[in-house]
């Protein structure tokens, strides 16, 4: 379905008014309406507008799983700015590279992460653009502190629903992670979609342990807002605090990725938390978790999806008790087709590349030049994701195209020319290949295979500490073998 609210402040409006003094969002166990939302929106896109931020800006965060996060994101919608938040996760490498394509007129910065923002503005020798920063501390709720007018004048065009709203960064096959930008319409029409075909109402709650700066959990958390549900927000995925979460809360959605389901599912078994309140798990969990999870609450339907930051979230949804193995089918009125290597459909059965057209589909990535995003023409967005169509429309997921290779470790991308790129820098590498391994904890896991330069060498241990160093810590190889050049796959 195509939501019939196409902005962000169409939807944190009516539910002001729809369903008021409900539950918007639940946040260190304090709930905050979706009054005091949508007013908390106000007074902080007028903070943000005092601070100079318009039409068009971008406004970088770094920050963990709060309200504010919702927040921010509704104050940059009523300006017509889009907010880049960046994964808490990427070295101060990764964020100062985002940050600098992005082009920031503002940076607000959780208290907590100041050392990490301080870190990022360091690692370039000539530093990154003098980007005002602010905090966004913890004394007040919302915590950017404003003494001045509670509201500013909203954004009124009549191409609202289609001005970009929120960037993330993604796809990094060449080494080079791209920001993909996202509409307003595009997100309410995702959050839509999911909404209709779980059934969500006012009475559900999302157990909200995805981060905020991920396009599955903003894209969950704005499903429930739609619905004039709730978000109950974990700082982090911590499994006692979570099961915990779910009784006190009477959570009704749990989404996760490996291995946080059966970490949930053991805490939940060790404290005698109830989880009877779930019915919709979601999840790239291995099938023992998900055969143990229905053992416990034989009242949950495990979902599975397909989706991906381009596509404003998940775009396939399917239970697993019907299809096993599928990865659902495509939520209307988004459509999925599979199609050869010239962009043609191919039939039924017949592996290719899937392609998504629909409401949901991004505006494009960004370009740090002319700092507007750049998309082809062609309205099938290509994911670079290998799947088949079955007869009844189920998509089964089957690998990645050759221009796209991708490691999915614990629900995180990890692209291999981008950690190749890395391992090749070191002075004795001469050659490097990076892959996946299936791995029982993670889904996959990061392997790399390095021919050194003759009279040279290094140990296993010094080029894993090498890649950390520079990228995140989910990227660096779990092993590396030494092979003679030249490189050939490893088996």
């Amino acid at each position: 379905m195509t939501s019939a609210l196409p902005t962000l402040i169409d939807l944190l409006a009516h539910n002001a008014v729809a369903h008021a003094d409900r539950p918007a969002v639940i946040d260190d166990g304090a709930p905050h309406s979706h009054t005091m939302l949508y007013e908390a929106v106000q007074r902080q896109a007028a903070a943000l507008s005092a601070l100079g931020v318009g039409l068009g800006d971008r406004v970088v965060l770094l920050a963990g799983n709060r309200t504010e996060v919702l927040v921010m994101l509704g104050a940059v919608a009523w300006l017509g700015a889009m907010l880049v938040p960046l994964n808490l996760r990427l070295s101060p490498a990764e964020m100062a590279q985002q940050s600098r394509d992005a082009g920031p007129a503002l940076a607000v910065v959780d208290a907590a992460c100041a050392p990490l923002w301080q870190a990022t503005q360091a690692v370039w020798p000539e530093g990154l653009p003098d980007v005002p920063t602010v905090a966004l501390g913890a004394a007040n709720w919302p915590s950017l502190a404003f003494a001045g007018p509670t509201t500013a004048p909203p954004v009124a065009r009549q191409d609202a629903p289609e001005l970009g709203v929120l960037m993330l960064f993604t796809a990094a096959v060449e080494g080079h992670a791209r920001g993909a930008v996202l509409a307003q319409s595009q997100l309410t029409a995702s959050a839509g979609q999911i909404g209709e075909v779980w059934s969500l109402g006012v009475d559900d709650r999302w157990l909200g342990v995805l981060p905020l700066f991920h396009a599955a959990g903003i894209g969950l958390s704005l499903a429930l807002l739609a619905a004039g549900g709730a978000c109950v927000l974990l700082p982090r995925f911590d499994p006692a605090a979570a099961a915990a979460a779910v009784e006190q809360h009477q959570a009704t959605v749990s989404a996760t990725f490996a291995p946080m389901l059966g970490a949930l599912l053991d805490a939940a078994q060790a404290s005698g938390a109830s989880l009877a309140s779930l019915r919709i798990g979601m999840g790239l969990e291995p099938p023992a978790a998900q055969a143990r999870l229905a053992a416990l609450c034989p009242g949950v339907g495990f979902w599975s999806a397909y989706g991906q930051a381009e596509v404003s979230s998940l775009v396939c949804l399917g239970l697993q008790s019907e299809r096993p193995g599928a990865a659902g089918r495509a939520v209307p009125p988004s459509q999925i087709r599979i199609q050869d290597a010239a962009g043609q459909p191919v039939a039924d059965g017949v592996e290719g590349e899937i392609a998504v057209r629909g409401p949901t589909v991004f505006l494009g990535y960004w370009d740090p030049l002319t700092r507007r995003p750049f998309k082809p023409a062609d309205p099938w967005h290509r994911t670079g994701d290998l799947g088949r169509l079955d007869e009844d429309g189920w998509l089964w997921f089957t690998g990645r195209a050759a221009h796209k290779q991708l490691i999915k470790s614990g629900g995180e991308n990890v692209y291999p020319a981008e950690v190749e790129q890395v391992l090749l820098e070191h002075p004795a590498v001469a050659e490097a290949f990076v892959f996946g391994q299936a791995d029982e904890q993670w889904g996959e896991a990061v392997q790399a295979a390095c021919a050194l330069k003759p009279g040279t060498t290094a140990t296993e241990a010094e080029l894993i500490a090498f890649v950390a160093q520079r990228l995140a810590r989910y990227k660096r190889p779990q092993s590396v073998r030494f092979m003679p050049a030249p490189l050939e796959r490893p088996t």
